[in-house]
């Protein structure tokens, strides 16, 4: 009784990751700023699947889907799809993107963009193993929709790029019951990157992810690239007290990207454990293959 007493009274509030990591995340920008949304030339379409700690029962598994096109009048439309289990626990990401370009200088653009939609949240309780036969009223399924918005920039001039969003402003409850209070908290991203020529075809493309939300530490993803005739990227990328990352991506066919991030933890518990986190990429320039089909069916012609 005196260890129950201790655990629910000062066991009340648990602070842990909310929104999804990537480590492939300049290739998936619109999920979390609607700025980038048609900020890129052509209709592009891309799809991220991360599986965390590979090997454990329940382990987190994401889906990022995303689109996005230019249209006219300076406009740009797109759409994110997130979806994010972890044990007993989904929830879908849904929202519509809409951005404005700006052209402020003859080299910088900015563009400013709304993201509106909402999470689809699904727990299941019943499928926790209670340590008692009594019944527990608390363990029950909950399920339930949240709407919200959110806002970001981006600007670029050059070769060198700058992005602040808040994806979503609300700070939402999940679940009001008997025993728990759950909040979709507001996430704010800062990032930036930059592509300078080393050597003939050779080039470095440094970026940083800056990412704050309310009860946990800053977090900063260092990463960088290195292109050869940007075809073929080598990259690695660290993520402070928390993992290490390998990455590739490769173009196979015009306007077609295969991409893939090898991870680590670095925090002394998951790293004893030996969990690793595998990540792949799919990235189509819609826009891109048709012209190159179209070029080579010319030729053969």
């Amino acid at each position: 009784k005196v260890i129950f007493l201790i655990v629910f009274f000062i066991m009340q509030f648990i602070w842990s990751q909310q929104e999804s990591y990537y480590s492939l995340y300049q290739y998936n920008m619109n999920v979390v700023n609607p700025a980038f949304a048609g900020a890129q030339d052509g209709d592009i379409a891309t799809l991220i699947d991360r599986n965390q700690w590979v090997g454990v029962e329940g382990a987190p598994r994401t889906l990022a889907l995303s689109y996005s096109t230019p249209r006219n009048k300076n406009i740009g439309l797109g759409v994110s799809i997130v979806s994010d289990k972890v044990f007993i626990e989904q929830q879908t990401f849904a929202y519509v993107d809409v951005s404005y370009k700006l052209q402020v200088e003859e080299k910088t653009t900015v563009f400013l963009g709304l993201k509106a939609g909402g999470n689809f949240y699904k727990s299941d309780a019943l499928g926790l193993k209670p340590y008692s036969d009594t019944p527990d009223p608390t363990q029950i399924s909950i399920s339930s929709f949240n709407p919200n918005i959110g806002i970001g920039a981006y600007a670029k001039r050059d070769n060198h790029w700058f992005s602040f969003s808040i994806p979503r402003l609300f700070n939402n409850k999940r679940s009001d019951d008997l025993a728990v209070t759950a909040k979709d908290r507001p996430h704010v991203y800062i990032t930036g990157g930059s592509e300078f020529p080393v050597y003939e075809d050779f080039t470095v493309k440094p970026s940083l992810m800056l990412r704050k939300v309310k009860g946990l530490p800053l977090s900063a993803d260092i990463t960088s690239f290195v292109s050869y005739q940007n075809k073929y990227d080598l990259g690695i990328s660290f993520r402070t007290k928390a993992a290490f990352s390998i990455m590739s991506v490769i173009n196979v066919y015009e306007g077609f990207h295969i991409g893939y991030a090898y991870e680590a933890p670095t925090a002394n518990r998951l790293s004893e454990m030996r969990v690793k986190i595998h990540e792949i990429m799919l990235r189509f320039n819609i826009d891109s293959i048709k012209k190159s089909k179209s070029v080579s069916e010319s030729t053969e012609e």
